[in-house]
Parts: C-alpha cells; sequence; structure tokens
C-alpha cells in the first residue's frame, strides 16, 4: 500500500504487527534527507568542523616551550618550535588526561577567530609524557587562512574524570619559531 507520510514522503507501509507499521522508503529517504542537511551545515560552517583528536605518543618532557599551570592531575605543553603538544599525567588515580588546545587566527579586519581546535590524548598512565606533533599557521605567516597575519594557541590541561572533565585553561600562546 502508498502512503504519505506527514513529511510529504512517499513510501511502502507494511504492518510489522498491529498497530506498528513501517514505511519502507521512507526511512532512507528521510534519514537521506537529514544527512545532507547536517552536511550542507557544516560544509558552510567552519567553525561546526569536528574536533581534532590524537593519542600522543610516548615521550620525554618538552625542552622548552610554554607550560600550562599543572592542575592536579594533568599537565599540558605547546612548543612553537615543531608545533608540539604535550600532556602529562602527573596523578595516579585511573583517569586519562589529555591537553585541549585551539588555534586562532586573527582574520583581515584584526579580530582573533577559532580556526581548529583539538585534543591531544595521555592514557599512558601516571608520570608519563605524550605529544602530538601538529601543524599550525606561524604568527608572522601572511595572509594566513583567514586572510589576516597572526596565529596563536590556547592550551589546557585537562583530566577526563566523570562528568564534565576538569581542564585549566591558560592564556595565549603566540605561535613563533
Amino acid at each position: 500500500m502508498k502512503t504519505m507520510s506527514a513529511c510529504g514522503f512517499v513510501g511502502t507501509s507494511v504492518v510489522l504487527w498491529e498497530g506498528i507499521t513501517y514505511m519502507r522508503g521512507v526511512t532512507k529517504t528521510a534519514l537521506g534527507a537529514v544527512a545532507t542537511g547536517v552536511l550542507v551545515l557544516a560544509m558552510s560552517n567552519p567553525a561546526a568542523a569536528a574536533d581534532e583528536s590524537d593519542t600522543g605518543v610516548a615521550s620525554s618532557a618538552p625542552t622548552s616551550g610554554t607550560c600550562v599551570t599543572e592542575i592536579q592531575g594533568a599537565r599540558a605543553c605547546f612548543k612553537p618550535d615543531g608545533d608540539v603538544i604535550y600532556a602529562k599525567d602527573t596523578s595516579l588515580d585511573g583517569w586519562s588526561v589529555y591537553a585541549s588546545w585551539e588555534n586562532q587566527l586573527r582574520d583581515s579586519s584584526g579580530t582573533w577567530k577559532t580556526y581548529r581546535t583539538g585534543k591531544c590524548w595521555n592514557n599512558r598512565g601516571e608520570g608519563d609524557w605524550v605529544s602530538c606533533n601538529k601543524e599550525f599557521y606561524e604568527n608572522s605567516t601572511s595572509p594566513n587562512a583567514l586572510g589576516g597575519t597572526g596565529s596563536r594557541i590556547i592550551l589546557a590541561a585537562c583530566v577526563d574524570d566523570l562528568g564534565d572533565d576538569t581542564c585549566y585553561w591558560g592564556g595565549p600562546i603566540y605561535n613563533s619559531n
């Protein structure tokens, strides 16, 4: 039997059991329309892109760069020369830690805007450092992807605990090597 749903989709309905009707064609068409809408919205808004999430590789402590003040359980650092993000688990509590980062660029009007975000995960346990090698625009690159000059990183040390994660955000670090 051909039927029309409330959304205007035409499909073939099949009675699965009394009172429950499944409309073949409607489900696929509706899901396809929703997926297409989500894709169009994500592509039209670069800020809607998903966070970059990396599992860090075992590393020694950073020899230079800027470290965010340690919170109980985690420490995060950024080394501009090489664009390396570090995360250290500082507590034997069973929680993973990560360095959360935000890369901001200055646009052509001089306004700082978020360009990329992500996390560098440390699942190795207490006492271990990990690093994630990234590629960011240098602060002096002109023009950058937003048409201006300027690149900075805002970094947080985070503990992946129950509920909302515990994070401490530091101030901006300008990406100059």
